[in-house]
Protein backbone atom coordinates (compact mmCIF):
# COMPACT_ATOMS: atom_id res chain seq x y z
CA UNK A 1 0.00 0.00 0.00
CA UNK A 2 1.02 2.96 -0.71
CA UNK A 3 1.40 6.51 1.53
CA UNK A 4 1.21 9.77 0.41
CA UNK A 5 3.21 12.00 3.24
CA UNK A 6 2.86 15.61 3.59
CA UNK A 7 5.24 17.07 6.43
CA UNK A 8 4.80 20.99 7.15
CA UNK A 9 7.39 22.15 8.54
CA UNK A 10 6.83 26.11 10.39
CA UNK A 11 10.03 27.82 10.96
CA UNK A 12 10.59 31.24 12.23
CA UNK A 13 7.69 31.89 13.09
CA UNK A 14 8.15 34.99 14.96
CA UNK A 15 5.76 36.72 12.55
CA UNK A 16 2.87 34.52 13.58
CA UNK A 17 2.01 35.01 17.11
CA UNK A 18 -1.71 33.84 16.89
CA UNK A 19 0.03 30.41 15.94
CA UNK A 20 2.24 29.75 18.84
CA UNK A 21 -0.01 31.12 21.19
CA UNK A 22 -2.25 28.20 20.39
CA UNK A 23 0.93 25.91 20.54
CA UNK A 24 3.87 26.80 22.65
CA UNK A 25 4.68 30.44 24.11
CA UNK A 26 7.63 32.52 25.20
CA UNK A 27 8.14 35.21 27.36
CA UNK A 28 9.79 37.57 27.75
CA UNK A 29 9.85 38.53 24.21
CA UNK A 30 13.71 39.47 24.92
CA UNK A 31 15.90 37.77 27.65
CA UNK A 32 18.45 40.06 29.50
CA UNK A 33 20.63 38.53 31.64
CA UNK A 34 21.69 40.53 35.20
CA UNK A 35 24.31 42.12 34.76
CA UNK A 36 25.56 41.38 38.12
CA UNK A 37 24.67 37.45 38.86
CA UNK A 38 24.75 36.72 34.37
CA UNK A 39 21.44 34.96 34.78
CA UNK A 40 18.12 35.76 32.83
CA UNK A 41 14.93 33.69 32.70
CA UNK A 42 13.19 32.23 29.72
CA UNK A 43 9.78 31.19 30.25
CA UNK A 44 8.26 28.39 28.20
CA UNK A 45 4.55 27.47 28.17
CA UNK A 46 2.89 24.45 26.38
CA UNK A 47 -1.12 25.71 25.11
CA UNK A 48 -1.42 22.43 23.19
CA UNK A 49 -3.31 19.74 24.27
CA UNK A 50 -0.18 17.29 22.83
CA UNK A 51 3.64 17.16 25.07
CA UNK A 52 6.20 18.28 23.09
CA UNK A 53 9.97 18.14 23.00
CA UNK A 54 11.46 21.82 22.96
CA UNK A 55 15.30 22.57 22.05
CA UNK A 56 17.31 25.29 22.34
CA UNK A 57 20.34 26.59 20.89
CA UNK A 58 22.22 29.80 20.20
CA UNK A 59 23.10 31.28 16.43
CA UNK A 60 24.86 34.78 16.34
CA UNK A 61 22.95 37.34 14.47
CA UNK A 62 21.77 40.53 14.46
CA UNK A 63 18.92 42.55 12.37
CA UNK A 64 20.72 44.83 9.58
CA UNK A 65 19.47 45.98 6.24
CA UNK A 66 19.14 46.19 2.46
CA UNK A 67 19.99 49.16 0.12
CA UNK A 68 16.26 49.95 0.57
CA UNK A 69 15.74 49.70 4.42
CA UNK A 70 13.86 45.78 4.58
CA UNK A 71 15.37 45.08 7.67
CA UNK A 72 18.11 41.49 6.92
CA UNK A 73 19.09 39.65 9.41
CA UNK A 74 22.64 38.92 9.65
CA UNK A 75 24.07 35.50 10.58
CA UNK A 76 27.56 35.30 8.70
CA UNK A 77 29.19 38.26 10.41
CA UNK A 78 32.22 36.77 11.83
CA UNK A 79 33.82 40.32 12.47
CA UNK A 80 31.04 41.25 14.63
CA UNK A 81 31.11 37.57 16.11
CA UNK A 82 34.55 37.66 17.61
CA UNK A 83 33.69 41.08 18.95
CA UNK A 84 30.03 40.49 20.40
CA UNK A 85 28.96 36.77 20.11
CA UNK A 86 27.23 35.33 23.48
CA UNK A 87 27.59 32.04 22.16
CA UNK A 88 30.09 30.77 24.00
CA UNK A 89 29.91 32.33 26.84
CA UNK A 90 26.51 31.24 28.09
CA UNK A 91 24.16 27.70 28.47
CA UNK A 92 20.59 26.84 28.50
CA UNK A 93 19.75 24.59 31.59
CA UNK A 94 18.05 22.71 30.36
CA UNK A 95 18.77 22.39 26.84
CA UNK A 96 15.91 19.95 25.90
CA UNK A 97 13.18 18.77 27.71
CA UNK A 98 9.71 18.03 26.98
CA UNK A 99 7.05 20.18 27.51
CA UNK A 100 3.80 18.39 28.55
CA UNK A 101 0.28 19.56 27.53
CA UNK A 102 -0.86 22.47 29.45
CA UNK A 103 2.82 22.64 31.11
CA UNK A 104 5.12 25.60 31.94
CA UNK A 105 9.33 25.39 32.44
CA UNK A 106 11.45 27.98 33.11
CA UNK A 107 15.01 27.77 31.31
CA UNK A 108 17.99 29.76 33.01
CA UNK A 109 20.36 31.40 30.73
CA UNK A 110 23.41 31.70 32.37
CA UNK A 111 26.42 33.34 31.58
CA UNK A 112 29.15 30.48 32.42
CA UNK A 113 31.73 30.69 35.51
CA UNK A 114 34.89 31.79 34.58
CA UNK A 115 33.69 33.50 31.09
CA UNK A 116 35.92 36.82 31.27
CA UNK A 117 35.90 39.54 28.38
CA UNK A 118 36.30 43.38 28.23
CA UNK A 119 33.48 45.41 28.75
CA UNK A 120 31.07 46.34 26.43
CA UNK A 121 27.51 44.87 24.93
CA UNK A 122 27.36 41.33 24.26
CA UNK A 123 24.55 40.02 22.47
CA UNK A 124 23.02 36.36 19.91
CA UNK A 125 20.00 34.90 18.85
CA UNK A 126 17.79 31.85 21.13
CA UNK A 127 16.74 29.27 18.59
CA UNK A 128 13.47 27.19 20.55
CA UNK A 129 12.17 24.79 18.38
CA UNK A 130 9.29 22.47 19.75
CA UNK A 131 7.65 19.66 17.84
CA UNK A 132 5.11 17.52 19.10
CA UNK A 133 6.71 14.27 21.10
CA UNK A 134 3.67 11.90 19.95
CA UNK A 135 4.00 9.97 16.65
CA UNK A 136 2.82 10.90 13.67
CA UNK A 137 -0.67 10.11 12.69
CA UNK A 138 -2.08 8.50 9.85
CA UNK A 139 -5.55 9.52 8.97
CA UNK A 140 -6.69 7.54 5.88
CA UNK A 141 -8.65 9.23 3.04
CA UNK A 142 -9.22 6.91 0.71
CA UNK A 143 -8.05 3.37 0.27
CA UNK A 144 -4.58 3.25 0.02
CA UNK A 145 -4.22 6.78 0.76
CA UNK A 146 -2.87 8.42 3.86
CA UNK A 147 -1.75 11.79 4.95
CA UNK A 148 1.08 12.11 7.88
CA UNK A 149 1.15 15.81 9.17
CA UNK A 150 3.72 17.27 11.64
CA UNK A 151 4.28 20.52 12.91
CA UNK A 152 7.27 21.84 14.35
CA UNK A 153 7.38 25.22 15.71
CA UNK A 154 10.93 27.19 16.02
CA UNK A 155 10.59 30.83 17.82
CA UNK A 156 13.93 33.31 17.63
CA UNK A 157 14.69 35.75 20.17
CA UNK A 158 17.44 38.02 21.25
CA UNK A 159 19.56 37.35 24.31
CA UNK A 160 21.71 40.56 25.95
CA UNK A 161 24.25 40.71 28.23
CA UNK A 162 26.52 43.63 29.12
CA UNK A 163 28.92 44.76 31.93
CA UNK A 164 30.97 47.66 33.02
CA UNK A 165 30.89 50.93 30.98
CA UNK A 166 28.19 51.12 28.11
CA UNK A 167 26.77 53.62 26.12
CA UNK A 168 25.13 53.80 22.97
CA UNK A 169 24.07 56.51 20.08
CA UNK A 170 22.85 56.91 16.84
CA UNK A 171 24.08 59.51 14.01
CA UNK A 172 22.15 60.30 11.20
CA UNK A 173 24.80 59.89 8.04
CA UNK A 174 22.64 60.39 4.97
CA UNK A 175 19.00 60.47 4.80
CA UNK A 176 17.23 59.86 1.28
CA UNK A 177 13.61 61.48 0.96
CA UNK A 178 11.34 61.12 -1.62
CA UNK A 179 7.57 61.95 -2.14
CA UNK A 180 5.72 59.15 -3.42
CA UNK A 181 2.29 57.45 -2.53
CA UNK A 182 0.80 60.21 -0.84
CA UNK A 183 4.04 59.68 1.69
CA UNK A 184 7.19 60.97 2.55
CA UNK A 185 9.46 57.91 2.35
CA UNK A 186 12.19 58.14 4.89
CA UNK A 187 15.82 55.85 4.41
CA UNK A 188 17.66 57.31 7.24
CA UNK A 189 21.19 55.81 6.46
CA UNK A 190 22.00 55.23 10.33
CA UNK A 191 25.67 54.84 12.33
CA UNK A 192 25.63 53.49 16.04
CA UNK A 193 28.31 55.06 18.33
CA UNK A 194 29.60 53.66 21.29
CA UNK A 195 30.16 50.32 21.78
CA UNK A 196 26.67 49.11 22.59
CA UNK A 197 23.96 48.55 19.81
CA UNK A 198 21.02 51.35 19.82
CA UNK A 199 17.79 49.63 20.83
CA UNK A 200 15.07 51.81 21.12
CA UNK A 201 12.40 54.05 18.53
CA UNK A 202 12.63 56.40 15.53
CA UNK A 203 10.62 59.29 15.18
CA UNK A 204 9.24 61.55 12.45
CA UNK A 205 7.19 64.53 12.75
CA UNK A 206 6.17 67.43 9.94
CA UNK A 207 6.25 70.70 11.51
CA UNK A 208 5.39 73.77 9.95
CA UNK A 209 6.37 77.72 10.07
CA UNK A 210 5.09 77.88 13.50
CA UNK A 211 6.18 74.82 14.67
CA UNK A 212 2.59 72.70 14.65
CA UNK A 213 3.56 69.01 13.76
CA UNK A 214 1.16 68.17 11.10
CA UNK A 215 2.30 64.64 10.40
CA UNK A 216 3.89 62.59 12.48
CA UNK A 217 4.53 58.77 12.80
CA UNK A 218 7.00 55.90 14.70
CA UNK A 219 8.56 53.05 15.15
CA UNK A 220 10.37 50.87 17.19
CA UNK A 221 14.33 50.31 15.31
CA UNK A 222 17.36 48.90 16.32
CA UNK A 223 21.16 50.15 15.01
CA UNK A 224 24.03 47.60 15.46
CA UNK A 225 26.37 48.43 13.12
CA UNK A 226 25.60 50.90 10.34
CA UNK A 227 22.16 50.47 9.07
CA UNK A 228 19.37 51.69 6.50
CA UNK A 229 15.89 51.84 8.41
CA UNK A 230 12.46 52.62 6.69
CA UNK A 231 9.92 54.83 7.82
CA UNK A 232 6.90 56.07 5.46
CA UNK A 233 5.09 59.40 6.44
CA UNK A 234 1.82 59.47 5.57
CA UNK A 235 0.97 63.51 4.18
CA UNK A 236 -3.15 62.71 4.42
CA UNK A 237 -3.97 66.26 5.27
CA UNK A 238 -1.29 68.09 4.46
CA UNK A 239 -1.19 71.37 1.92
CA UNK A 240 1.40 71.45 -0.34
CA UNK A 241 4.10 73.89 0.98
CA UNK A 242 7.55 74.43 3.01
CA UNK A 243 8.12 72.08 5.91
CA UNK A 244 10.54 71.05 8.87
CA UNK A 245 11.11 67.46 9.17
CA UNK A 246 12.25 66.42 12.75
CA UNK A 247 14.23 62.78 12.87
CA UNK A 248 14.19 61.97 16.20
CA UNK A 249 15.69 59.11 18.36
CA UNK A 250 15.12 57.73 21.96
CA UNK A 251 16.20 54.75 23.95
CA UNK A 252 12.85 53.47 25.11
CA UNK A 253 10.33 50.98 23.47
CA UNK A 254 6.74 49.57 24.88
CA UNK A 255 8.17 45.93 24.53
CA UNK A 256 11.38 46.62 26.89
CA UNK A 257 11.88 47.84 30.38
CA UNK A 258 13.95 51.04 30.55
CA UNK A 259 16.28 49.47 33.05
CA UNK A 260 17.18 47.27 30.37
CA UNK A 261 17.99 49.27 28.23
CA UNK A 262 21.50 51.39 27.26
CA UNK A 263 20.33 54.78 27.61
CA UNK A 264 21.09 58.08 26.10
CA UNK A 265 19.80 61.42 25.55
CA UNK A 266 17.56 62.28 22.85
CA UNK A 267 18.91 62.49 19.08
CA UNK A 268 17.30 64.71 16.61
CA UNK A 269 18.55 65.84 13.16
CA UNK A 270 16.34 68.93 11.57
CA UNK A 271 15.73 68.77 7.26
CA UNK A 272 13.90 71.59 5.39
CA UNK A 273 11.98 69.76 2.68
CA UNK A 274 9.20 70.99 0.23
CA UNK A 275 5.64 69.38 -0.46
CA UNK A 276 4.54 69.47 -3.96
Amino acid sequence: MKKAKLIIVLLYVCSLPYMLQAQIALAPSFVFLDKNSGIGNLYVSNNSQKPHEVTINFAFGYPGSDADGNLVMNYNDSNAYKQYALDKMIRAFPRSFVLKAGEQRTVRIQVLPGQSRKEGFYFTRMKVLAKPQAEEVTQTITEGVGTKINFNFEQITAVFYHKGKVNTGVTVKNLDIQQKDGALQLRPQLERTGNSPFIGSMFAKLKDAQGKVVAETQSTTTVYFTEIRRMDLKLDKVVPGNYTLELSFETKRNDMMAEDLVQTTRIVKETKVEIK
